[in-house]
């Protein structure tokens, strides 16, 4: 079973209904949580690097939440030759109004080095720290925000997509938004 099948059969169970729901009223910690919950024991018997199949899931589960939501966002973009893996709202805002532009990194590692080398190269395209987020497995002191996938720190990564709401909200946008949320 590939991580993709794991997290879409524990959507399926969870129901996209409701999950919109739940985000919807403020409540996707509940959403994150249950479905973390419910993957990360299968995860675990995975084969492969414990790090690589847990950032993996997370990365799966933001593309997934931020798509029912309706949350503008590029994935998977190059921009000024550095690698970026989500982007909010688009490449055009980070160019012109980084303030209003959010940069979400999932190193697929543990290493302090190959992650702290990340935060250099992101800080060169968004100079605004506090809009350069990263989801460790690890616990790992950085200058940027940094959610930890077992929630067990002040920053649990069950709050993202109520923080990515909250700093969406409060940024000037020039496109119009559609949210279902």
């Amino acid at each position: 079973m590939e991580i993709k099948e794991i997290l879409y059969n524990a959507i399926r169970n969870y129901q996209e209904h409701r999950i919109i729901s739940d985000i919807a009223q403020g409540d996707s910690t509940q959403t994150i949580n249950t479905l973390c919950n419910e993957c990360m024991p299968v995860l675990e018997k995975l084969e492969g690097i414990k790090s690589e199949k847990t950032v993996s899931f997370a990365e799966g589960l933001i593309h997934y939440l931020l798509t029912v939501a309706l949350i503008p966002s590029q994935r998977k973009v190059v921009f000024a030759s550095v690698g970026v893996d989500v982007v909010i709202p688009d490449v055009s805002t980070l160019s012109s109004i980084p303030e209003n532009a959010l940069v979400i990194a999932f190193p697929k590692t543990n290493d302090p080095v190959s992650i702290k080398k990340r935060v250099m190269e992101l800080t060169q395209i968004q100079p605004h720290k506090e809009n350069i987020w990263f989801v460790l497995e690890n616990d790992l002191p950085l200058e940027v925000k940094t959610y930890k996938i077992d929630n067990s720190e002040k920053e649990p990564f069950t709050n993202i997509i109520n923080d990515i709401i909250w700093f969406t909200s409060n940024r000037k946008q020039s496109k119009l938004k559609i949210f279902k949320i």
